[in-house]
């Protein structure tokens, strides 16, 4: 049997964050602490890898099942380095710095070919980096591996295995130009949102609809974001106010959240094109419980979380877009308990109605922001 080895291996970035620009150098090192049982060292190289892609997937939502087992999702391999940071050799007892740099930039991308509509389109030759993204159906991610290579006889190769860092995207004129143009954005809830037994209800037994439609507002809240199209190291700012609460004194305002949409889309080599909205942050501006009088304004202060949100972006295969979406929660308190003398607490689960606006916002990387700058996270 194979004694292990007990050597150990570690990447050791120059930036405390692991944040690094596209088109920066990335440096670091690698110490390698040789054990005492394994002196001297004896390998074959130390190699450096460092990789970026774009995983893919079909959203299980928006995709048939046959389109999930057959269609077929390239990955996007956008960066591949292979450094040789040591020639053959070995190491002695204690701890080795071996120093590491490369440029971070894209080698090339992946040509994949799609179809829009009946018209085959070949994508993939914008040679960019993408930012570090975390999504749904999306993955962009950045890594380095170290690998110490030895002979299967005497105990195989050592690695670090994938280690993760981050990559940002500098500032673009026309998003820069965007955002500096952008309008603020007025919106109104007055409605709740239909539920099933709704749309029930709104059928009569011949199946003629009833003209529930045109009954008068059951509520009225208005609001407005400052703009449609941030920076990403800025907070979504703006404020709702509650104008008339329900007409119904029985259906009470619970809460009112701001929600975070990350939009992600992604086209198959076959044309099959997926599309699913997901939930990045809530952020609950109205608390449950606490009474909000009328024509008082409740400012909008919302942060973007750093490894879910990343610019907007549009490739070929893929797009990651966003939106904000303002949801009120409204408690109905219509059932109440008949035998009020009893002294037990019956437990009942309140029924819940919601009316809620989704405004789409396009997110951008702010200009003169310097490498010692920190964003918000």
């Amino acid at each position: 049997m194979f004694e292990p080895c007990l050597t150990d291996i570690e990447i050791i970035l120059a930036s405390t964050e692991c944040v690094f620009k596209i088109d920066e150098t990335v440096r670091g090192e690698v110490l390698v602490k040789v054990h005492r049982d394994d002196a001297p060292l004896h390998h074959n190289g130390i190699a450096l890898t460092a990789v970026g892609s774009v995983r893919l997937r079909l959203s299980e939502k928006d995709s048939s099942l046959l389109d999930q087992l057959f269609a077929t999702v390239d990955p996007i391999e956008m960066m591949d380095v292979c450094l040789e940071l040591k020639p053959p050799g070995r190491l002695p007892i204690g701890t080795h710095s071996v120093p590491f740099a490369f440029s971070l930039s894209p080698t090339v991308f992946n040509h994949s070919t799609y179809y829009d509509g009946y018209r085959a389109v070949t994508g993939g030759g914008s040679n960019k980096l993408c930012e570090t993204f975390h999504g749904q159906n999306i993955q962009v991610m950045f890594g380095i591996e170290v690998e110490i290579m030895r002979p299967l006889m005497s105990g195989g190769s050592i690695s670090t295995g994938l280690c993760e860092f981050l990559v940002e995207s500098s500032a673009e004129k026309e998003g820069v130009k965007r955002v500096e143009q952008s309008w603020p954005r007025k919106f109104a809830l007055e409605r709740f949102d239909e539920t099933e037994e709704d749309l029930k209800n709104a059928t009569s037994a011949n199946g003629e609809k009833n003209s529930t439609n045109a009954n008068p507002k059951e509520f009225e809240i208005r609001g407005e974001l400052s703009k449609t199209s941030y920076f990403i190291e800025e907070p979504i700012e703006g404020f709702v106010e509650i104008v008339a609460h329900p007409r119904n004194q029985k259906i009470r305002l619970s809460k009112i959240e701001v929600e975070i949409e990350r939009v992600e889309t992604v086209i198959s080599v076959e044309g099959t094109r997926s599309t699913e909205s997901s939930a990045v942050q809530f952020t609950q501006i109205v608390d449950d419980g606490a009474y909000v009088s009328e024509n008082v304004r409740v400012p909008i202060h919302v942060t973007f979380p750093r490894l879910y949100v990343c610019p907007s972006v549009a490739h070929a295969t893929f797009s990651v877009g966003f939106a904000a979406k303002v949801i009120a929660t409204f408690d109905d308190d219509d059932e109440k308990d008949a035998n009020s003398k009893t002294m037990v607490k019956k437990s009942k689960k309140k029924k819940e109605r919601t009316s809620s606006i989704s405004i789409p916002i396009s997110v951008h990387r702010a200009p003169n922001l310097g490498s010692g700058e920190k964003t918000i996270l």
